[in-house]
């Protein structure tokens, strides 16, 4: 049977929070498109890491309502539009109705899949290939230029590692932030509470369970640093350098 000496410990123990994150509960409702009424305690204590009802009405019909969105978000056809930008804005509006904060420029490959999807903020020029999926119990915020190869997997959720308190139903969520200019590799995973720097690397099927620093490689399992790249240019002229090399992109 667990033993704990204070609430600190209990806390440290079940890597759980004792009280609201009001940084994190502010930028929710500000940022985010969420379908729940400002002030709603349970979602408060959800996106928050505290214990929450996971069974919460409100909370089980925007879990179910994505699963609807996210089906209907495969029946999107190129045949049925006129051009290829036509067809992308049509996948953007469609994400827009369920996804946090969506951004003009935004191509998710099908099949995808969200806890709630509303806890997800996508920056600019988001792409992922085919089954990202992003366990948003709490806020998950994705910076600007990030990319994700298949099958990478973000997750906020996270339940006590002691079995008597895992089968009493004890279940939390931390968040998970990712900054610009981030590549996560194909089948890579970022857990529960980590944030990765901007200009980031994560190698195919590494597995993040820490913060990661600014323009760092990381590979392996769990995930270590291995190279530091250098920081982003916003200067730099690609196009350019391509046109010199004979290398430019052809109409």
């Amino acid at each position: 049977m667990p033993k704990f000496e204070s609430k600190e410990d209990f806390c440290n123990q079940t890597n759980m929070k004792d009280e609201i994150n009001k940084e994190l509960v502010e930028f929710a409702y500000k940022k985010l498109n969420i379908p729940l009424e400002h002030g709603d305690q349970n979602y408060e204590r959800m996106i928050s890491g505290l214990v929450y009802n996971f069974f919460n009405q409100e909370l089980a019909d925007a879990r179910t309502f994505a699963r609807d969105y996210i089906l209907d978000y495969e029946k999107i056809r190129r045949r049925d539009y006129n051009s290829f930008l036509e067809y992308i804005f049509a996948k953007r509006e469609h994400l827009a109705k369920f996804i946090g904060h969506v951004p003009e420029e935004i191509l998710i490959e099908y099949p995808v899949h969200f806890d709630y999807g509303f806890n997800t903020y996508f920056g600019k020029r988001f792409y992922s290939n085919y089954n990202l999926t992003i366990l948003d119990a709490s806020v998950v915020k994705i910076g600007d230029n990030v990319m994700c190869g298949p099958n990478v997997t973000i997750t906020t959720a996270t339940h006590a590692l002691d079995p008597t308190l895992r089968a009493n139903g004890l279940e939390n969520a931390l968040p998970v932030a990712i900054g610009n200019n981030v590549w996560l590799g194909a089948g890579s995973q970022v857990l529960p509470g980590v944030t990765i720097g901007d200009g980031c690397v994560i190698a195919a099927g590494a597995i993040v369970n820490k913060d990661i620093p600014e323009n760092s490689v990381v590979v392996g399992v769990p995930g270590r640093v291995v190279k530091t790249l250098e920081p982003f240019d916003p200067n730099f002229d690609v196009q350019t350098l391509l046109q010199e090399y004979g290398m430019g992109f052809i109409p």
